[in-house]
């Protein structure tokens, strides 16, 4: 990751959360083998701090998630998402796993969404989030 001031927000097995307080921006770093029941607890936490903050920016990091989660896909694009952008959520940057069955659980939880965006950098998706 870059060299920047963080206020860790979520510290767990499966996701660390922080605040990148110079860039105001939510950085959700998955880990691991996710399963439809951490993927939904986790995500309901997610909300809830996101709801609590005035940032509107996230850079959700899936280059450590290893193997499939497809099993909560559908509960990430009709309800996570839609939650998320009532809360306010402007800007979404997805850095993709190289992993075959973990990218196309991604592909599959990703609504279409001009507020959402799918990168393979985190480079990348840092840049488009701070333009």
């Amino acid at each position: 990751m870059i060299n920047v001031k963080e206020t860790i927000l979520i510290d767990q097995p499966n996701l660390k959360m922080s605040y990148l307080v110079d860039k105001d921006i939510i950085y959700l770093n998955w880990i691991g083998f996710q399963t439809e029941e951490q993927i939904i607890s986790t995500g309901l936490k997610i909300l809830n701090i996101f709801r609590g903050h005035d940032c509107k920016k996230v850079l959700n990091d899936n280059r450590e998630v290893r193997g499939p989660w497809n099993t909560a896909s559908k509960w990430t694009e009709e309800y996570w998402f839609p939650h998320m952008a009532t809360a306010g959520l402007q800007k979404f940057a997805w850095i993709f796993p190289e992993g075959v069955f973990a990218s196309l659980s991604a592909e599959e939880a990703m609504p279409i969404s001009p507020i959402i965006k799918k990168f393979d950098s985190f480079k990348d998706g840092l840049d488009w989030l701070t333009k």
